[in-house]
This record gives C-alpha cells, structure tokens and sequence, in this order.
C-alpha cells in the first residue's frame, strides 16, 4: 500500500511540475497550438554540444557540463510524438496544419484577457484563413518537455509555424521552473 501511495505522489508532482513547465513555456508564444507533437532535430556529436553551449553561456548560462545536455538530446530520440489534448494545454487553440481556424472556438479556447487583444487575435486569425500557406509564425509546433533523470533540468523545443525555431533549457529551482538558456536557433 505504502509503495502505491509514494507512487501516486511521484506521478502527481511529475505531471503537476510538467504543467508549470509547460505554462511557462508558452507565456509569451502564440496560442494556436500544432496538434501534433514536434520532434526536435538535435545531435550529440562533438561539433553540435559545443555550439549548444556556447550559445547557452552567450545567454549567462554558465553549463560546463555537456553531460547533461547529451543527457536531455539523447532522450528526444526516443520522445513520444503522440498529439496534443485539450487538458494538457491551457488556454491554447489545437488546430492541424493547413487547416482553418474557427474563429469563435480560438476566442473560447485561448480566452483573451482585454478586447484589443480579442481584436488583434481575430484580425490575425482571419488573415492566416485567407493564405495559411504564407503564414510565418503559426501554428507554433512543441514538443513535450523532457527531464533529466535527476528531475533538475528539461527541455522543450519549438518551431514556429514555417518560421523557424529553437530550444529552451529549464532549471527547477527550489520547486519553480526557470529559463536558463536557449539554443539550436535556427531560420527557414
């Protein structure tokens, strides 16, 4: 019985500190949301750790430890690329690419919190409707946070519609997540 209990605490901190992760993440990114998982194209190679953590020291991180950055890439391979639900996200519009935005679902789903932003959002998401296939920055794609096993540090990366994108590395920091660096930026 003991061993369940401590089993259902450590699934329940895990998923509660997954989502505090996750909305920090998207505090300040679009909220129309890729359904489907992003798989982020990182390497391991010599080469590629050392250009990830000079661009994480550029940023006044300073990780010496390539360790736990191998750590963090290497688990993206074998990430899980199941879509995203409703009650994994708040206030996040799910959508497919190529696909319409209904309008009226976005403003329930994402919640705007003043009616400038209720406007922008509308005239925004009636212009990616007219031509989705020029749109830049939507939908943002994510992937699902990973974690060091010592639950210390994790990653999430993000493409930006047919933008671009780039990965961010967290710290847990007496029980709050912090952004700490990002790298592997890149551009289309």
């Amino acid at each position: 019985m003991k061993k369940l209990l401590y089993l259902f605490v450590v699934l329940f901190s895990y998923t509660m500190s997954s989502q505090d992760l996750l909305d920090l993440a998207l505090v300040d990114k679009t909220k129309i949301v890729d359904k489907e998982g992003y798989k982020p194209n990182l390497k391991t190679d010599k080469w590629n750790i050392n250009n990830y953590l000079y661009e994480l020291n550029e940023s006044k991180l300073i990780l010496k430890d390539s360790i736990i950055l191998i750590e963090l890439i290497s688990k993206t391979t074998t990430q899980n690329l199941t879509e995203w639900k409703i009650d994994e996200l708040k206030e996040v519009y799910l959508t497919k690419k190529n696909q319409k935005i209904n309008i009226n679902a976005a403003l329930e789903s994402i919640k705007p919190k003043s009616k400038e932003q209720k406007r922008e959002l509308k005239r925004k998401i009636r212009r990616f409707n007219n031509n989705p296939h020029k749109w830049r920055g939507w939908p943002l794609s994510i992937s699902r946070p990973i974690f060091s096993d010592d639950n210390k540090y994790s990653m999430i990366s993000f493409k930006f519609g047919n933008n671009g994108g780039y990965s961010s590395l967290y710290k847990n920091l007496n029980e709050e997540w912090k952004l700490i660096g990002v790298f592997n930026r890149f551009a289309y």
